[in-house]
């Protein structure tokens, strides 16, 4: 994987989390790294439900935890995620891209894919502060709002 150094995104950005570390996360102010060098985020709402959808809504796939350890996704349950839309505060820090790295003999669809993949999030190389009172999006009804919008464009 490579990192490419970014400007910093304007705006609002999301960061999806689950409930129980909401209390210690408004208390703080600020998103951890949580033993990574960055703290993610999307530019969009849609982008960090895409996210989602890739990663923590895959039941059962296998992915790489911090140590390159192999992990599985456990079962989603939507109710207990929270995603915050927030502002950030002024601080000094980088903001990165991971770039998904593929071998060259990787198909066309593949690097398509990681570099879809890659666009959907943003890192912040440290711990993010935020302004206060960011609003909270409850994950269940956006969940079944998106079904229910597909099963009508079907």
């Amino acid at each position: 994987m490579s990192y490419e150094r970014i400007t910093k995104p304007e705006g609002y950005l999301y960061h999806y989390t689950k409930r129980d570390n909401l209390d210690n996360i408004l208390q703080d102010g600020h998103i951890r790294r949580m033993g990574d060098i960055e703290c993610w985020f999307s530019t969009s709402l849609e982008d960090i439900l895409t996210l989602m959808h890739q990663t923590v809504m895959m039941e059962g796939k296998p992915y790489y935890g911090l140590g390159g350890v192999l992990k599985h996704y456990p079962a989603f349950v939507p109710e207990d995620y929270v995603i915050l839309k927030l502002e950030p505060r002024f601080q000094s820090g980088d903001w990165v891209r991971w770039n998904q790295e593929f071998p060259p003999s990787a198909p066309p669809e593949l690097l398509a894919a990681g570099q879809v993949f890659s666009s959907l999030k943003v890192g912040f190389r440290g711990d993010l502060k935020f302004r206060e009172h960011p609003e909270i999006i409850e994950v269940a009804p956006l969940i079944l709002e998106q079904a229910l919008q597909q099963n009508l464009t079907m």
